[in-house]
């Protein structure tokens, strides 16, 4: 069998073009290439154009179909292609991806890192899916991968992970970390709108893509996950692991039941070290008003860490939309041009496959549906009780009638396997005509 180009590129380093010593500096002017012209892209080229104290030169733009993406503001001298091959073949010191997802991108990081150049990416599935081995590639090749604009946006949350709490014990990371669904669930609180309004006003304005469905299903936020709990907690989840809930369950009434209670609804990311175990989910909660996951608005993200010995840290900002994530880009290439901080890529801490487990015992929000002349109270009592879960309290009906005749009620706290049984029963039940929505409560 016949080497591919990954295998090629990791285990024959012999092979690979001159690469800088790990200790010399890059010149006084540090030469950039992007590639993709999107959002982001622009937004980044605009920094890079209007900042020349920054050392950092653009000399080239590569996009598909390039001539339709030109803009007359771009400097003359910036070099303009559709020929990947050709900034691979430039002088170029550092390449930023910008084109998203894992193929092509994975590769032309691959090869732009052996051909001697370092790599700034906002990639979050590229790195949470194969960042490990990138950062590996990385380091044999003596240059740099930094990704600090794949999570949160302009927050500088891998930063803070990496150097500000290097010398914490980390055991817990709560966070908002999906622009598009904080908005979604910000207008539904704020403007009392439904689940379908949020969704449009978001694809308005931009902060969600004509198909939602990863950010929507929390397969995003879980990339963003992978990747703080692999620099935070040096764990090793995949994003395909994390267990993972949609909002799209979440209605106006939920919102009404949640400020009863002092919360409100949230899409909350959480990794959090239990022994010898890792728990990693990313589904909607109810959250204490007072929290700071329920102070975030709009696109904003809120990362909370949780260590042995500094209790919590909170991080915030505007985590979505292209100028907070150019910040992040450019900060990174700076962090590149500077030679005194040419140290090779980041080491993560000590990485463990810790073994997940998504049994996490908490309180429980729980909402069913059903015929509003069907009075199904005792019947769903009955079957919480046989499979081991408890009510705490019955919430009281809104004025208009809105939750119809089912129950809504909080439970006392029990373990994800015993609710899923109790569901699966409860749907069964003569009137039960739709599948319950349960929220864990947050802390």
């Amino acid at each position: 069998m016949g080497l591919s180009l990954r295998d090629t590129l990791i285990d024959e380093p012999a092979k690979r073009p001159h690469s800088r010593a790990r200790l010399e500096p890059l010149p006084s002017i540090c030469k950039v290439a992007i590639l993709g012209f999107g959002t982001v892209g622009k937004a980044v080229t605009e920094l890079l154009c209007c900042s020349p104290s920054l050392q950092l030169r653009l000399t080239h733009i590569y996009n598909r179909n390039v001539d339709r993406k030109r803009v007359p503001w771009v400097p003359s001298q910036v070099r303009w292609t559709d020929n990947f091959d050709e900034i691979l073949a430039s002088d170029v010191d550092v390449i930023v991806e910008l084109v998203g997802g894992v193929r092509p991108a994975g590769d032309w990081v691959r090869q732009a890192l052996c051909a001697g150049k370092s790599v700034v990416t906002a990639n979050k599935h590229l790195i949470a899916t194969e960042g490990d081995e990138l950062l590996e590639l990385a380091r044999k090749a003596n240059q740099r991968l930094l990704y600090g604009a794949s999570v949160a946006g302009g927050v500088p949350v891998l930063c803070g992970l990496e150097q500000g709490l290097a010398g914490e014990k980390l055991f817990r990371l709560t966070g908002v970390l999906n622009g598009t669904c904080n908005y979604i669930l910000s207008q539904m609180q704020n403007e009392v709108v439904s689940f379908t309004t949020a969704l449009a006003r978001a694809q308005e304005m931009g902060y969600a893509e004509a198909d939602p469905s990863h950010d929507l299903g929390g397969f995003d936020a879980s990339c963003k996950l992978t990747i703080l709990a692999r620099v935070g907690l040096g764990a090793q989840p995949r994003p395909q692991d994390v267990y993972s809930r949609s909002i799209e369950g979440v209605e106006a009434v939920d919102f009404e039941c949640a400020r009863k209670l002092g919360c409100t609804i949230r899409q909350v990311s959480l990794a959090e070290l239990r022994g010898t175990q890792l728990y990693a989910a990313v589904q909607p909660a109810l959250v204490p008003l007072a929290s700071p996951l329920a102070q975030v608005k709009d696109n904003q993200n809120v990362l909370i860490t949780a260590g042995v010995h500094g209790g919590e840290t909170v991080f915030s900002g505007r985590g979505a939309g292209g100028g907070p994530t150019s910040v992040a880009v450019v900060s990174d290439l700076v962090s590149i041009s500077r030679p005194e901080s040419f140290l090779g890529s980041p080491n993560p801490r000590e990485l463990k496959a810790y073994p997940l487990n998504h049994d996490l015992e908490s309180p429980r929000y729980l909402r069913l549906r059903a015929p509003k002349d069907a009075d199904i109270s005792y019947a769903v009592s009955r079957v919480l009780s046989e499979s081991g879960v408890s009510v705490h309290s019955v919430l009281q009906q809104s004025a208009s009638g809105s939750m119809g005749s089912a129950p809504v009620m909080t439970l006392e706290p029990c373990r994800l396997s015993n609710l899923e049984v109790a569901l699966e029963r409860l749907q069964k039940l003569e009137h039960c005509f739709a599948k319950p929505l349960s929220l864990p409560i947050m802390n």
